[in-house]
């Protein structure tokens, strides 16, 4: 039986985490804080998404020993992971694929085009032949990759089409976590986001830069927002006055199930 004591029960303008029937399960792996006792914090972020029968991994944190040993204890199997895509090319993000890919060496994996070489030989030492994401791409049915979103460091992003609405799943946000939820929507030709959630890369803004965005992310018509790994505290904290009950507090080892 599954220990439910760590399943995340919330139901608010639509977004719900229930026990069962979930269509959409988004399991935090690695992040800077820790929502579950034995799930170790560390700085970095992975997260592992179960939608319709497939289970796509998103970055893979700092750490290899400590990264599978979180996947280990939250009972997710290498084998059980058929994709896996990168945010960007920081270590925080890439360092634990290069040990868990020898162990599913079946799994596709999508690095940006833009990546320096030396990830892509890292890989290749290992056996594994990356896909060069530009564009858009189709990784399984319902769930997309924005492709390329140019900033300081250019990344991608996970769109989930849900049959309640768009989820973006985010990496660190260097381009600006409303750009690529702008990026997102222009992508699905929808003008709204269920939920958004990752880092979001304000450790470093001043209160009124955060302002700004969490304005335009609420001008996009975001409904709901987890900020982890490097969004920073004061951006937190100030997610959590505009939105609410729509601010989800999250960390390694918590577990969201979408309706």
């Amino acid at each position: 039986m599954r220990n439910l004591t760590w399943v995340v029960v919330l139901l608010f303008a639509g977004l719900t985490f229930p026990a069962t029937g979930a269509e959409l399960e988004i399991q935090i792996v690695y992040d800077n804080t820790s929502a579950r006792s034995g799930i170790a914090a560390d700085w970095g972020f992975a997260a592992v998404v179960t939608f319709r029968g497939q289970r796509i991994l998103f970055d893979s944190g700092t750490k290899p020993e400590l990264f599978l040993e979180n996947l280990r204890k939250l009972e997710i199997a290498p084998n059980s992971i058929s994709h896996a895509v990168f945010s960007h090319e920081h270590g925080d993000h890439m360092n634990g694929i290069y040990q868990l890919f020898p162990m599913n060496s079946s799994m596709a994996v999508y690095f940006l085009d833009s990546f320096q070489e030396a990830w892509f030989q890292k890989a290749q030492a290992v056996g594994m032949r990356p896909q060069r994401v530009t564009g858009p791409v189709e990784i399984v049915p319902g769930i997309y990759t924005t492709g390329i979103v140019e900033g300081p460091v250019s990344e991608q992003a996970l769109i989930i089409e849900t049959s309640k609405g768009l989820v973006v799943l985010t990496g660190c946000s260097h381009p600006g976590v409303a750009k690529i939820v702008e990026a997102a929507e222009k992508q699905r030709s929808q003008d709204s986001v269920r939920l958004v959630l990752g880092g979001f890369h304000m450790t470093n803004q001043r209160e009124a830069q955060i302002r700004a965005q969490i304005a335009r992310l609420q001008e996009l018509n975001v409904t709901s927002v987890g900020p982890t790994h490097c969004t920073g505290e004061l951006a937190q904290k100030l997610f959590r006055e505009v939105y609410g009950d729509q601010y989800l507090t999250l960390g390694a080892g918590k577990l969201l199930e979408l309706e």
